[in-house]
């Protein structure tokens, strides 16, 4: 047993240089090691805190799968059925708006207007010009908008008023 206390300690002077390069280095290199422990920790500490919220992404990750399966299982089956049973989707008109259909409508309205009182003057042997025609045009949809105000166009009754009536 003596012979391998012998060997470690030829082993120890053998190895004593490349022991004090390699102390000599630690101590000139401290600064720049102490320096990359905090940035290392400082890189470190994102992983740490998604690690306190381990038990949330499993389940938000869960969640999303189910999700997407479930989500082509409803995908694929409507899809199966609606050609089963022939149920394509009526095409809808594009390109007009809710507006355009609006206008679209008024201008019927005063198209027909305009011919009919058009018709009308026709009709009765009266070579009336555009600019009287107009003018009666006008005074006949005034006064449709007067009636269609609803309580705003009606007469408000006086309490003497009612009573003549009885």
């Amino acid at each position: 047993m003596a012979w391998v206390a012998i060997v470690i300690r030829i082993l120890s002077y053998l190895l004593l240089p490349i022991r004090l390069l390699f102390n000599a280095l630690r101590i000139a290199l401290a600064p720049v090691l102490h320096l990359g422990n905090y940035i290392l920790t400082g890189c470190m500490l994102p992983l740490k805190l998604l690690a306190k919220f381990e038990t949330l992404y499993i389940y938000l990750g869960i969640a999303a799968v189910i999700g997407i399966i479930t989500g082509s299982i409803l995908h694929i089956s409507s899809t199966i059925l609606v050609s089963i049973f022939n149920l394509a989707a009526v095409p809808e008109e594009t390109g007009r708006t809710a507006a355009s259909v609006r206008a679209a409508r008024e201008q019927k309205k005063l198209e027909g207007a305009w011919e009919s009182s058009v018709s009308k003057g026709e009709s009765a042997g009266s070579k009336k010009d555009a600019s009287t025609r107009n003018t009666e045009w006008l005074g006949s949809e005034l006064g449709k908008r007067r009636e269609d105000q609803g309580l705003l166009g009606q007469t408000i009754l006086e309490e003497d008023d009612s009573e003549d009536m009885f």
